[in-house]
């Protein structure tokens, strides 16, 4: 039976990637943090002209799914963008603070600030395969992780892996194997 998302589980999830992590970069990727108003994130996102120029900058709230949360404030998340290379793809996990700017495109609409009409407002995205989503719901407790090909319109999205812990758990796999992984200021990072 593959791990759910009860705090310990995810913990030795968190640990076994950033062991990982650290002995095939050199670095510790991931920090823990206690959130402050709970499972909300509050933050802003950029809106932009059809130039790409920065309009102004919209006030977001976003709720986190429990297994996020509890992954964030207890077991650890990565403190900057961190890429994986899967034999299936390149995974893009983000931190925290770049969250709310990742729901643009998908929750919100990066012209407007508006909330997507087609959106199904449960999923939140907290990582990418390929440029493509991987979110949790609001209404699970446990997962799963939730994967969707972008198309136009609405997400179509799939289960990907059973829980947040079993997802961590492949991508810790994947590093030991010697999975490639690629940092912002070093993108020659192995």
């Amino acid at each position: 039976m593959p791990p759910g998302d009860d705090t310990s589980s995810l913990r030795r999830a968190a640990d076994r990637l950033q062991e990982a992590l650290v002995r095939s970069t050199g670095r510790a990727l991931f920090v823990s943090r206690v959130l402050p108003e709970g499972a909300l994130l509050r933050g802003r996102f950029e809106v932009r002209d059809c130039r790409g120029q920065v309009k102004r900058l919209e006030d977001a709230v976003l709720p986190l799914p429990l297994p996020l949360f509890r992954l964030i404030a207890f077991a650890g998340a990565p403190k900057e963008l961190l890429r994986i290379e899967l034999p299936a793809g390149r995974i893009a996990l983000w931190p925290p603070k770049e969250l709310i700017e990742l729901q643009v495109g998908y929750r919100w609409h990066g012209f407007t600030g508006r909330l997507l009409p087609d959106w199904d407002g449960r999923f939140v995205v907290f990582a990418e395969d390929e440029g493509e989503p991987l979110a949790l719901r609001l209404d699970e407790e446990d997962g799963p992780v939730w994967f969707a090909p972008r198309t136009e319109g609405r997400c179509t999205f799939s289960v990907r892996s059973p829980s947040l812990a079993s997802f961590l758990l492949e991508l810790a796999e994947a590093v030991e194997a010697g999975a490639a992984v690629t940092l912002p200021e070093s993108e020659n990072t192995k």
